[in-house]
């Protein structure tokens, strides 16, 4: 019973990576091939971000970009892949490949300087040159969060789940997955920053969504009330 099911997972998925976009497809390649470069650990911190070695006279800025593709855990990798398909299915026939290839750069970059900039901070204030020099920035989980923010902005009310403690909606999943960072971060399943970068995600995300995304007609952003800052971090917990 439960082989036909995982075989036709696996059809499933191979047809929807297959009908997947060029931006698809080859973001997906380079986070496996990041994945296989993190075990040559001497080059971690040349595609991670370290905090220490953006600042001058290092200033490895390249890794604000490469940073999005290194992970250390295969599961990982088939979360962030998974997202991928996902949003080449719900927001690039909405988008297009160009307009969400542009949100996956804004966000992972936005979460890499923010990210950077509090481990920064961390440092001045405990003088602990591990945070530094030894805090690795690294893989998509802000992209992830951001994902879920666009979900949440394009399809609130859709509803993934009815049970008798309530019903769970694409408006829930971002505090939802939040918790789940967290908890797997308390059982040392995510590395350090995984909860930071979660929360930038969404912050960044809807910033850009709320404000800067360019859309056909001309105009920028979606000022809709619903998806204004206090109601967005309302309907997180509420229907």
């Amino acid at each position: 019973m439960a082989m036909p099911m995982i075989k036709n997972l696996q059809q499933e998925v191979y047809l929807s990576f297959g009908k997947s976009s060029i931006v698809v497809k080859v973001v997906a390649v380079a986070v496996t091939l990041g994945y296989f470069l993190s075990f040559a650990k001497s080059v971690v911190p040349f595609l991670a971000v370290t905090p220490g070695y953006v600042l001058p006279p290092n200033f490895w800025v390249w890794t604000f970009v490469t940073h999005s593709f290194i992970e250390f855990h295969f599961w990982e990798v088939l979360a962030d892949i998974a997202v991928l398909i996902l949003c080449g299915k719900l927001l690039e026939p909405l988008w297009g490949a160009m307009d969400m290839l542009i949100f996956l750069a804004v966000v992972n970059t936005g979460v890499a300087l923010a990210s950077s900039f509090l481990y920064i901070g961390i440092y001045l204030v405990t003088k602990n040159e591990e945070y530094l020099f030894e805090t690795y920035i690294h893989g998509m989980v802000g992209y992830v969060a951001g994902f879920s923010v666009a979900v949440k902005q394009v399809m609130p009310d859709h509803k993934l789940l009815s049970s008798p403690f309530g019903t769970l909606r694409n408006t829930h999943i971002p505090l939802l997955l939040m918790f789940i960072t967290i908890t797997l971060r308390l059982i040392n399943m995510v590395d350090g920053p995984y909860p930071f970068m979660f929360g930038f995600g969404i912050l960044i995300s809807w910033t850009y969504l709320r404000f800067y995304q360019k859309h056909s007609n001309g105009n920028r952003g979606d000022m809709a009330d619903q998806f204004a800052f206090a109601r967005f971090v309302h309907s997180l917990t509420y229907p």
